[in-house]
């Protein structure tokens, strides 16, 4: 007789987590990035501005926005993506388009092969219901964790005056 199922609960996606970001970071290692640099590689490989691209990076990461553009000035001074390293007297505008050099869209797209491959091993034995399902309730979750992060950011930020 096998043991019943757990609940989805907290424990469980973090276990799941952590199996998975252990394998996620094996692959980037391969390419030097951390998983930050990852996320706004792909926000570059995506065509966003700047702007755009440290909104998407602090909504993902839970970061704030000089992470993230700190974040896109490392992958820039790496040669990853198209620019100069910025300094303080010379921000690029946020409306600038972010674009890869042929070495970012090198690495980008074999980290993209990689991840695609290892979905494809990770869920291969999930029918389209069973990942819709887990897709919607790791959407809920995601939400009003969002929503609690936000309403702890309220009673922590301290007033404007």
């Amino acid at each position: 007789m096998t043991a019943p199922l757990p609940l989805l609960n907290g424990q469980l996606i973090g276990i799941t987590y952590h199996a998975i970001a252990a394998v996620r970071d094996r692959l980037l290692a391969t390419s030097g990035l951390t998983f930050h640099q990852s996320v706004a590689l792909n926000a570059a490989a995506d065509g966003l501005d700047r702007a755009t691209a440290v909104t998407r990076m602090v909504a993902t990461l839970k970061i704030d926005a000089a992470e993230g553009h700190a974040l896109l000035d490392e992958l820039t001074a790496a040669g990853l993506i198209d620019g100069d390293p910025v300094s303080p007297a010379d921000k690029p505008s946020p409306t600038d388009k972010l674009t890869l050099t042929d070495e970012g869209d090198r690495i980008h797209r074999g980290f993209r092969e990689a991840v695609a491959a290892l979905a494809d091993r990770l869920y291969g034995g999930l029918s389209t219901t069973e990942r819709e399902l887990a897709a919607r309730a790791l959407a809920h979750v995601t939400a009003r964790a969002n929503a609690e992060l936000a309403a702890l950011d309220d009673v922590t930020q301290p007033a404007s005056r």
